[in-house]
Order: structure tokens, then C-alpha cells, then sequence
């Protein structure tokens, strides 16, 4: 495995201010973008330990698996999620939008937990499999909300018929576009990926966004 410059991966500045500076939080960190770039199946405790510059003794003594370390960016996960969709019921297509914008940066520097399969690396722990599970169930449950709630303020005019298939679209965008466009554009910025990835999305939507809702995304990814 080729761990040779991962910390240059960015992470938002808001999942960064989620660890706190000590050795816990710096685990927590370079563990989550070893996960993200490698996948959680294929990472050993001992890469972790040496992206820290600690050792594998100081890592056991906060975390006593990588089970553990799933279960702290799973709370993570969960506490950016909220605080960035405190206004998710707004009627406001700004407010609305600018949701989507900042909910894919929440999931793209978690995605390995919405990407990854979990069944073999947690076939012994059924509990923490299933909470595994039920976080995926939520975003595929979200996606669909976000674009009936959008439906209904006037972002978007689309058919009941059509939001499963579009939703599930945007699903595949969602867990997979930041690692198929690393392979494929390695030179790259993540930044510029990111704003690519939510310019597939819109693609996606175009057809349905209401022209004042076009022109908040436009300006949206502009200032991107």
C-alpha cells in the first residue's frame, strides 16, 4: 500500500475543526483519509500509527480496534450531518440549495463509510454491521427527501414517477465520484473534483430546476 503524501488529501475545514488537536483527534484524522483513499477492509492499525507519527501502543491505548475508530467517525459523521442541515426544513430555495452544497462535503469526507462493504471486515460484530447499515439506509432515505422537499418549496419540478431514478443516480455520485475521478484526474485539486462532482449532480437535476433555482446553483458553484 503506497501511503506516500495521503495527508495532502483535504478534508473541509469544518470536518478538520470536528478533532481536536491531541493524539485521539490526529488518529482520528489520518485514520479517515487512510479509509477514505485505501478502504477500511484494506488498512492496518500499524499505517494509521505511522501516518500520526505515533506509535502502534499509543493508538491501542485510544482505540482498542479499528472497529472503535469506525464507531468515532460514524458519531462524527452523524454530528457534522446535523449541523449542517439545521435548516433542512426551510422553504427558501437558497437555503435549500446551499444544503446540497454543504451535505456532499460532509459526505465526501466520510464516504468511505458510505462506499465501502462492511459485510466481511464486521461478519463477527452483527451489532456494529447493522448501524453500518442503518447510516446507509438514512442517506438513501435523505436523497430522496431532499429532492421531494425541493419538489415541494419550487426548487425543482419533476414527476413523483422520476425521483427513485434520479435519486438513485445522485446516490452513485454521491458514495463513488471522488475516487473515480482521483484515479481518473490525479493531478487534479480534491477542491476542484468536489465542485465537479456537485456540477454532475445539478446536470442531473437541470432538466427539473426552476430557473431562479439555476441561477443559485450557477452562482453556487461559482464561488466554489
Amino acid at each position: 500500500m503506497n501511503l506516500t503524501n495521503l495527508t495532502c488529501e483535504p478534508l473541509t475545514p469544518e470536518t478538520r475543526a470536528l478533532f481536536p488537536s491531541k493524539t485521539r483527534g490526529h488518529l482520528l484524522e489520518q485514520s479517515l483519509i487512510l479509509f477514505n483513499q485505501h478502504g477500511f477492509g484494506s488498512v492496518t492499525t500499524a499505517s494509521i500509527a505511522k501516518e500520526a507519527n505515533v506509535l502502534e501502543g499509543s493508538l491501542w491505548y485510544h482505540f482498542h480496534s479499528k472497529k472503535d475508530i469506525l464507531a468515532a467517525h460514524l458519531a462524527l459523521l452523524q454530528k457534522a450531518f446535523e449541523h449542517q442541515n439545521v435548516q433542512s426544513d426551510s422553504p427558501e430555495p437558497q437555503t435549500i440549495i446551499e444544503g446540497v452544497f454543504q451535505s456532499y462535503d460532509v459526505i465526501w469526507d466520510f464516504r468511505y463509510i458510505l462506499r465501502d462493504d462492511f459485510r466481511i471486515p464486521l461478519k463477527d460484530d452483527p451489532t456494529m454491521l447493522a448501524v453500518t447499515e442503518t447510516i446507509n439506509a438514512y442517506f438513501d432515505q435523505w436523497t430522496e427527501e431532499r429532492i421531494r422537499h425541493s419538489h415541494i418549496h419550487g426548487v425543482l419540478a419533476i414527476s413523483a414517477e422520476e425521483i427513485d431514478r434520479i435519486s438513485e443516480i445522485i446516490l452513485v455520485i454521491g458514495r463513488y465520484w471522488l475516487d473515480f475521478s482521483s484515479k481518473k484526474y490525479p493531478e487534479t485539486p480534491h477542491q476542484a473534483l468536489r465542485k465537479k462532482g456537485l456540477a454532475h449532480i445539478f446536470t442531473v437535476l437541470q432538466p427539473y430546476l426552476t430557473i431562479e433555482s439555476q441561477s443559485i446553483v450557477e452562482r453556487g458553484l461559482n464561488t466554489r
